[in-house]
């Protein structure tokens, strides 16, 4: 009743931004942040069949009326990004709250400043009955002496065993250690690496489906260590509520492999992280051990990223399927492989 009241330009105004909304909501759905201006424009456009002339304005207005925000994601860009207000609130605080935890004044593991290395790492050798590589010990005394830090590395180069390193180490001067993954399933994982308890981000945090976190800025968890494997699937909105719950001094470790899952929701902060190259601290293992080069999954990843078609024969761990369709099928390659995958989950691996 009261929109019947309303002038028909006024009606169109609402909508419009309504319609300017509803993009940003949907393109945070395919795993983005912001929309370009432009790109937003166009895609409002599509959606409520009016020209782009006619959407510029109610962006301008939406801004000024505090709707979305407006920002300049790289110096020199004449074409502004627009967020969703809390995706900006949640890139900001992560921002600033990472910064706040690499600079702390406090440090919860001041032992690792003034240890005897070359002790530490040969009982670490008789513990785990193997010695690190050298990219590896730096990854260790990174991790316990800086207060953030990122370890990456691509499949079969030793981030698991790296993580259960600095484990061992952090537990023998009695660190309280927390670990979290993205999923249960890398939880657990975690967990029969280490030999410490993992669990779920949202688990630790005790995060409700659209509620808030119990731990945060104003309750921190009670740790020394936080180690979050598989943080390439950890999303804006979760790293930005895991952060805040991160007390100053403590040491938080993000491991992951930015080539590997992203994460659901919408984000890149661990490909974000590491294209921050001179602020957070990181290192990146390279080297495939031996046990992993007999690996066709291993190889061919790392063939893969290096512009290298993959090696298809020779190893017991990786198959290749073609999809070419016969021409009498009258089936279209798409459809061949469709159906393949289909026969591969349903019947070939069972």
């Amino acid at each position: 009743t009261v929109l019947r009241q309303l002038p028909d330009g006024y009606k169109r105004q609402e909508r419009i931004k309504a319609g300017l909304a509803y993009t940003l909501s949907e393109a945070a759905d395919d795993g983005h942040c912001y929309l370009p201006a432009t790109n937003l424009v166009t895609g409002a456009a599509k959606i409520l069949g009016l020209g782009r002339e006619l959407i510029g304005p109610c962006l301008e207005e939406l801004a000024a009326a505090g709707g979305v925000v407006c920002e300049s994601v790289h110096p020199g860009e004449q074409v502004p990004a627009v967020y969703l207000v809390p995706f900006h609130r949640a890139e900001r605080s992560l921002a600033s709250g990472l910064l706040e935890l690499l600079h702390a004044r406090e440090d919860r593991m001041t032992v690792f400043q003034q240890v005897d290395w070359g002790r530490a790492l040969a009982w670490l050798g008789s513990r785990t009955g193997t010695e690190l590589a050298p990219e590896q010990e730096q990854a260790v005394r990174l991790a316990l002496t800086q207060r953030v830090a990122v370890l990456t590395g691509g499949p079969g180069c030793g981030k698991s065993f790296t993580v259960r390193s600095i484990v061992e180490l952090a537990r023998a001067r009695k660190a309280r250690i927390v670990l979290v993954a993205p999923t249960g399933r890398a939880a657990k994982r975690l967990a029969e690496l280490t030999g410490h308890e993992a669990a779920t981000v949202h688990r630790l945090l005790q995060l409700q489906p659209g509620g808030e976190a119990k731990f945060d800025r104003g309750n921190p968890l009670d740790a020394d260590l936080v180690v979050v494997d598989e943080a390439s699937m950890v999303d804006l909105i979760l790293a930005n509520k895991l952060v805040k719950a991160v007390p100053p001094g403590a040491h938080l470790l993000l491991v992951g492999d930015v080539d590997q899952l992203p994460s659901v929701g919408a984000g890149e902060v661990l490909r974000d992280l590491l294209a921050a190259s001179d602020v957070i601290p990181r290192v990146r293992l390279t080297k495939i051990f031996r046990q992993a080069q007999q690996s066709g999954i291993v190889v061919n990843a790392h063939r893969i990223n290096h512009g290298q078609p993959p090696q298809l024969t020779g190893f017991s761990d990786f198959y290749w399927f073609g999809c070419e369709p016969p021409e009498d099928s009258g089936l279209h390659p798409a459809e061949q492989t469709a159906r393949l995958v289909v026969d591969i989950v349903a019947r070939r691996i069972p």
